[in-house]
């Protein structure tokens, strides 16, 4: 997932990279066997699909075109909260000086999932982004026993 536009423009220059790569398969190794050129190009073709499809994702977000991200579980919400700051147009130092953390802060929880944040700094990372949130539980409990 990118999350910022360094990331976005770094990964842009690497699809190039593998366009170009692609582009000069389809006329080099003439000597590899067709399999193994089909393989190369397939494997390059591959790296380049992903690298479109996030590219295309954070363009999504960034344009204001997906604003409700859903989840199935608690830890998929540091990803709904990376997608919210990106989809409200604010950068990590934008968000940071909301809460006046430093930029720094606001890239470790996102590079680790917001893993290390407390509950109450998620919280104000939700408040601060506008995030309207509705919690659904679905409790599993274990089947009942049969009485014999």
């Amino acid at each position: 997932m990118i999350t910022n536009e360094r990331q976005y423009l770094i990964t842009k220059t690497e699809l190039a990279r593998f366009q170009s790569a692609l582009a000069a398969a389809a006329t080099q190794n003439k000597k590899l066997h067709p399999l193994l050129r089909k393989a190369a190009r397939d494997g390059l073709q591959s790296q380049a699909d992903e690298l479109s499809e996030e590219i295309a994702a954070y363009e999504k977000l960034r344009a204001g075109k997906e604003t409700r991200f859903e989840f199935d579980s608690i830890a998929q919400l540091a990803e709904g909260l990376i997608k919210a700051r990106i989809a409200r147009n604010l950068t990590q130092k934008e968000l940071a000086e909301s809460l006046n953390l430093k930029e720094q802060q606001i890239q470790r929880y996102e590079a680790t999932m917001y893993k290390s944040a407390p509950l109450k700094r998620i919280e104000a990372v939700a408040v601060a982004l506008g995030v309207r949130r509705t919690v659904r539980m679905d409790v599993s409990l274990p089947m009942a026993r049969a009485k014999g």
